[in-house]
């Protein structure tokens, strides 16, 4: 990674005359430039310290913009070294399921997926549920990582009715034995199973608890964005329940919708 200090261009676009805020005056003039490719991926900024001599602004305000930045995953800093331009998020669409490798494939990155673990558990009532089964039906319990760049992007939990877990579990294994990535989404195909045909999913931010921090290589409390999928058969049968906590630093998901005029949005 290349740590050299950028030149900062356009020190007059930040006046206290303007109504608006000076970190958010200095926070657009720095999200303008990484996203103008002035400032690129990997590069370092300038130091708290040189961006106040630059900007004729304090400390505080230097801190607030760069605290915008990196929730906004533009920047992130890393101690001892300072603070750096981050890789674009991976912007992943809704309107259709698209494969993990492919998702990564098309932002430049190297795809990989890792086996964490399978278990049998007893279905408590909300996973009896969902799945409609009794309740304390042995399902099995899938981990599974995915990566890019061999850097942490997304953690699986996936629960199956037990003899189908068995056998996903199994390939799952298996193609990271080969060093194959895929999401779950992949195991039906590549078992010679019946592609789902429909999937009901929720999306919320949440705040990494200590084990999902653990698996993404992030502190606890930083933001998630977790997605919660049931995966339905052509005949309307549940047949995964999954849990998907994709790191907020690097993914967002974006949907497009017509408007039709005279109606509430």
């Amino acid at each position: 990674m290349t740590e050299k200090v950028l030149p900062i261009i356009g020190h007059g676009e930040i006046s206290p005359e303007k109504s608006i805020p000076l970190y958010q005056q200095l926070k657009d003039a720095l999200a303008a430039q990484i996203k103008n490719g002035i400032l690129k991926t990997g590069e370092r900024l300038p130091s708290e310290k040189e961006l106040c001599a630059m900007y004729n602004v304090s400390r505080i305000t230097v801190r607030q913009a760069l605290g915008e930045l990196a929730r906004e995953g533009l920047i992130y800093r890393s101690h001892g070294k300072g603070t750096f331009v981050a890789r674009p998020r991976i912007q992943q669409e809704l309107v259709r399921v698209t494969p993990f490798e492919e998702t990564l494939r098309s932002k430049g990155l190297e795809p990989s997926t890792r086996y964490l673990d399978a278990s049998l558990v007893a279905a408590d009532y909300h996973l009896a549920t969902v799945l409609a089964l009794p309740v304390a039906t042995s399902v099995i319990r899938l981990e599974l990582l995915g990566l890019g760049n061999n850097e942490p992007m997304v953690y699986y939990i996936s629960y199956f009715e037990g003899e189908l877990g068995q056998q996903l579990a199994a390939l799952a294994r298996e193609l990271c034995r080969q060093k194959i990535a895929f999401s779950t989404y992949d195991l039906y195909e590549k078992a010679g199973l019946p592609a789902p045909a429909m999937v009901t999913q929720s999306f919320e931010a949440v705040a990494a608890r200590k084990e999902q921090a653990r698996v993404l290589d992030i502190k606890p409390g930083e933001p998630l964005l977790l997605v919660t999928s049931l995966v339905y058969t052509a005949e309307g049968r549940p047949v995964e329940y999954k849990r998907a906590a994709y790191r907020g630093d690097k993914y967002s998901f974006y949907i497009t919708r017509p408007v039709n005029r005279g109606k509430t949005i």
